[in-house]
């Protein structure tokens, strides 16, 4: 029987595979049966791009990660100024045509270019931006961040276009009319996943399934099915999200890579169809929600799948929460109606649960084989808490983000867009440190941050209305969310904020533990304690200090009269 053709398309991205290819720029590729699919994700970076070229001609860099699209945006502009498709690069990687503002130059790769030829280009280019360009060339590089910045060192004569490109590193903002340099490292890597689940989950993509007599067996129909679910998607979505939020990019090569995996566990149709009973009970093994963490897959998978690297410290499996994993356990026998039905449609026969076996197993658990059975324990139960995390939509049922590493991830979110959100958690943010600075259990509800250390000398005290915390500004030339803050004294020190300073800040507030990234916070929050130290203006006369107090058990501020 024939097999779908969209599955064997998904199949070029798997790293494993004999069929997979390492050309993306384009995102089309030629199926094995003859048939082809084609996709693209529209960005806000070719529209910029297009309109810079149009409106206000410059010339560009485009920097990047191998597979963040930087050799896709050149063969765009390519072909939009030439209203038609460049078949191939030239061997060299550079074209020039022209155009109504005069001549775009494009070399798609600085990297593979000789020394000498990358040289002449970069010489060529800091003459056009600098003399007034009257040849009106306008170039269009792609090119590595530390590759580019390590060559301009090397070469005093093009020192000028060395101090062009360090400033627009330092910030897109000093991006001129005549220059500019476009991170794509700046992308958020959750914009396009929503876009790229939508699309290969559209129903003309899986027509040719339906009337497979193994659709009802196939793992890779059944994700399909339930990452088409718009709640399903939502979840996947807020996982891209983390990593923004971690600071963390992903490219849109290893996005790719990682959501075909999600959806086809590395099987094709001939896997399917031609499964015996054995290989079945293996692909029921790679239900969606299995795939986004790397279960069951080939270590040697990994070097070139970055996002499961990371979504593994983030797998919700991992963390028990007592009522989730009761529920899993006893849902269905807690005498509770709803809780019941959401038992029953959580853990029923589908494919992913061995069309009932896990029922069974679970009723054997239960009744006799409690001391026995460790893999319910040991395999069963993680993978249950990611189903919890993916399918349970009930108001009534606990929130499966608590089954993350992050326990302040919600109140997190509710930070953007919202001032006063914000005025409200300045307080326990500003708790939080002056716990670390000291090292202590300072008073809570305290309205000053105290520039103090671990030797308990006060140096300076901030009123609250000193602390900011300033959102992250959107772009609107890439496609980059805000996903951090800042948090700002007397406009002299900040703190980058993201996820993880921010939860170790709660957790410290709070009086608990630290989370597992809490190396990374450590050090920025101690350079921002010495920052907050060396713009204090101790009182001449006058020695502030933490104390022990006796009667509440924490340290709170007090002075000492020099006079």
């Amino acid at each position: 029987m024939k097999g779908n053709s969209f599955v064997y398309y998904l199949d070029q991205y798997n790293v494993l595979s004999p069929n997979h290819s390492k050309i993306y720029d384009e995102y089309t590729i030629d199926s094995n049966n003859g048939n082809s699919y084609s996709f693209t994700i529209e960005t806000k970076i070719e529209k910029t791009l297009i309109n810079l070229f149009e409106t206000n001609p410059q010339s560009i860099i485009l920097t990047g990660n191998a597979g963040d699209g930087k050799t896709r945006l050149c063969r765009i502009v390519h072909d939009y100024f030439n209203k038609g498709n460049l078949e191939n690069w030239p061997e060299d990687g550079i074209v020039e045509f022209p155009f109504s503002n005069g001549k775009i130059r494009i070399v798609k790769d600085l990297s593979e270019l000789k020394e000498d030829i990358i040289e002449n280009e970069l010489a060529h280019l800091q003459q056009i931006i600098t003399s007034g360009n009257e040849e009106k060339v306008y170039y269009l590089v792609a090119a590595n961040e530390g590759k580019l910045t390590k060559f301009l060192s090397q070469y005093e004569h093009l020192n000028k276009l060395q101090q062009q490109v360090t400033s627009r590193f330092k910030s897109h903002e000093n991006n001129s009319d005549q220059f500019s340099i476009f991170n794509l490292l700046d992308v958020t890597s959750s914009v396009y996943v929503e876009k790229v689940l939508s699309e290969w989950n559209k129903p003309g993509n899986w027509e040719a399934c339906q009337g497979c007599p193994k659709q009802e067996r196939c793992i890779i129909h059944m994700n399909h099915q339930r990452t088409s679910q718009n709640h399903i998607q939502d979840k996947i979505v807020e996982q891209y999200k983390l990593l923004d939020y971690l600071d963390t990019h992903i490219t849109m090569r290893e996005m790719l890579i990682h959501i075909s995996y999600m959806l086809t566990g590395g099987y094709t149709c001939d896997d399917v169809l031609n499964a015996n009973y054995k290989e079945i009970e293996n692909q029921t093994k790679k239900p969606y929600y299995q795939n986004f963490y790397g279960h069951e897959l080939d270590e040697n998978a990994f070097s070139e799948m970055k996002a499961l690297k990371i979504f593994k410290a983030l797998d919700p499996g991992v963390y028990s929460h007592s009522s989730i994993d009761d529920f899993i356990i006893n849902g269905d026998i807690n005498g509770d109606e709803e809780s019941e039905k959401a038992h029953n449609e959580l853990i029923g026969d589908s494919l992913d649960l061995q069309l009932g076996y896990f029922k069974k197993k679970l009723t054997l658990y239960r009744d006799y084989d409690v001391d026995k059975d460790h893999s319910i324990v040991n395999e069963w139960i993680p993978k249950l808490r990611r189903k919890y995390f993916y399918e349970t939509v009930s108001e009534d049922s606990v929130n499966g983000n608590q089954l993350l590493p992050f326990e302040y991830v919600d109140e997190y979110v509710r930070l953007f867009d919202n001032s006063k959100a914000q005025a409200l958690m300045k307080r326990d943010l500003i708790n939080g440190l002056n716990r670390i600075f000291s090292g202590r259990l300072t008073e809570m509800n305290n309205k000053h941050l105290f520039a103090t250390n671990k030797n308990l000398m006060i140096y300076e005290q901030f009123r609250s209305k000193d602390v900011d915390i300033e959102e992250e500004e959107e772009r609107t030339d890439l496609d980059r969310l805000s996903s951090s803050f800042k948090i700002s004294v007397k406009d002299e020190v900040s703190l980058n904020m993201n996820l993880a300073v921010f939860e170790y800040l709660m957790r410290a507030s709070g009086g608990g533990t630290h989370n597992v990234l809490q190396q990374e916070a450590e050090i920025l929050i101690d350079t921002f304690k010495n920052e907050l130290i060396r713009i204090s203006e101790p009182e001449e006369y006058e020695l502030n200090i933490l104390r022990y107090d006796n009667k509440t058990g924490l340290f709170i501020d007090d002075e000492i009269s020099l006079l």
